[in-house]
């Protein structure tokens, strides 16, 4: 499963309402080229929403998986769009931008244990481990670090622009 943002004008919502098969067309055509306000986040979305506080949170918890916003007729692979109000865009866009820059890097131990889509955050090192495997976990801790960090920035970035612009948010899990 991978989420994916997408920050819509009241056109681009109308239009989805009207035509829900529009969402495929939209869902496809990220493959062929980059869509203003789409951002597909792949399998890193699960891990930053654990992050961002896994839906105990009231304004993040509709950052990511948009868990109050209003279902949509547009569905996907795993159910229907949510569609967040460009007032509660605003909301989160400034919760985002509150975010201590190195949060991803203090969370990330939080992810262990849990059942993370894409695995982010298993590998511990363990008393005992040869030096070769604490390498390995280590470059593999500080890989996914950064893709989680960069995820979470291109997330702030949407939000910031999508604010600004007085645009709403949908979130399709697919």
């Amino acid at each position: 499963m991978d989420a994916i943002l997408c920050a819509c004008s009241s056109k681009r919502v109308a239009m989805l309402e009207e035509e829900p098969e529009v969402l495929q067309d939209l869902l496809e055509a990220r493959h062929d080229g980059e869509i203003p306000g789409l951002l597909d986040l792949g399998k890193t979305w699960h891990a930053l929403d654990i992050l961002l506080g896994d839906g105990k949170d009231e304004v993040l918890a509709d950052a990511l998986v948009a868990r109050n916003g209003k279902k949509m007729k547009a569905a996907a692979a795993h159910g229907n769009a949510r569609l967040i109000a460009a007032a509660r865009v605003a909301e989160i866009a400034k919760a985002l931008e509150a975010l201590p820059a190195n949060l991803v890097a203090d969370r990330y131990g939080s992810l262990y244990g849990k059942t993370v889509h894409g695995g982010y955050g298993q590998d511990m090192i363990a008393p005992g481990d040869k030096e070769w495997l604490r390498d390995k976990i280590t470059k593999n801790h500080a890989k996914e670090i950064a893709e989680l960090t960069e995820a979470l920035a291109a997330v702030v970035a949407l939000y910031r622009e999508a604010a600004t612009a007085k645009q709403s948010m949908m979130s399709i899990i697919v």
